[in-house]
């Protein structure tokens, strides 16, 4: 349990560190995709304002997009290079194989013991493992479910925003003074590209999903607890043994799956990086003077 103790504060320090990085970036990424839009918002208005409010406005835009570029270039670079999220992976595994083995030891201790200490060992396992991790999935459903509600008003919004830059694209071609209207769209991407992001680190629906399921395994397992113990109290100290078998064979399944799931968060640290790729291209292309393409995924 010391052993599982260590690494399971590693492991949480890591976790944090990676998720608040790469949450950074891909915050400065759509504020920039925004800002983005934003320069193109100037230079439609440049007959309104003049030319000269509208050039320092795009100046400023501009700086600011590159900075904040730069800004999520170092923090994607910070938790690829540090390598936190095999370092949280493998700490991660690390523990949850220590908590297992403590427990199993214990159920092998007290199934050679006496039927006083069997029903004791058998409490203790049903409350400190058992009871423990329904407990804890039961608030990583809630948790998940209320991060995936936040996603998906971002993505509503961005889905709203499209619809405005669209059908602004068609005012504005009989219009042209509502040259701004079709910007909606750039910003609309903008936001898109970061609940896809975000759902790509989070992970909320897919993994509130499967927490619902070993949660529901593990309520199959509680149930039949007390049959167990009436086991145990004829005598048959294996069953103590069989039931923690049980409980950690359905954990570890689960934290297979999470290690499997986890790992897929690589794929969008290189969508990031991908991103920042091409906003580094746009804005090559806008100090030599060359038209701009149009924006993929907010940038």
């Amino acid at each position: 349990m010391q052993i599982y103790a260590r690494y399971d504060g590693d492991a949480i320090q890591q976790q944090r560190r990676i998720l608040r990085e790469l949450t950074l970036a891909n915050i400065c990424l759509m504020i920039a995709g925004v800002l983005s839009g934003l320069v193109l918002g100037a230079a439609a208005m440049r007959g309104l304002v003049g030319s000269r409010w509208s050039d320092q406005t795009a100046l400023v835009l501009g700086a600011t997009t590159l900075l904040l570029g730069a800004l999520a270039a170092m923090l994607t670079s910070w938790a690829r290079e540090s390598d936190r999220l095999r370092r949280w992976l493998n700490l991660r595994s690390k523990a949850e194989m220590a908590r297992l083995a403590a427990f199993r030891a214990i159920a092998s201790a007290v199934a050679t013991a006496s039927p006083e200490a069997a029903l004791q060992g058998l409490a203790l396992i049903r409350e400190h493992l058992l009871e423990d991790q329904r407990d804890y999935l039961h608030r990583r459903v809630l948790r998940h479910r209320r991060s995936s509600e936040w996603t998906s008003v971002w993505s509503g919004v961005a889905t709203a925003l499209a619809f405005v830059g669209g059908s602004g694209a068609v005012i504005a071609s009989f219009v042209p003074s509502q040259g701004w209207m079709p910007i909606a769209g750039v910003v609309g991407a903008a936001l898109a590209a970061y609940a896809a992001n975000r759902e790509g680190l989070r992970r909320d629906g897919l993994n509130a999903d499967r927490y619902e399921k070993a949660t529901a395994a593990l309520d199959e397992i509680a149930a039949r607890f007390d049959a167990v113990e009436a086991e145990v109290r004829a005598g048959h100290l294996d069953a103590v043994t069989a039931f923690t078998t049980a409980v950690a064979d359905q954990l570890s399944s689960e934290h297979r799956q999470w290690l499997e799931g986890t790992a897929q968060a690589e794929e969008t640290v290189a969508k990031l990086e991908a991103q920042l790729h091409r906003l580094g291209t746009i804005d090559r292309d806008k100090e030599k003077g060359r038209p701009e393409e149009p924006p993929q995924d907010g940038l």
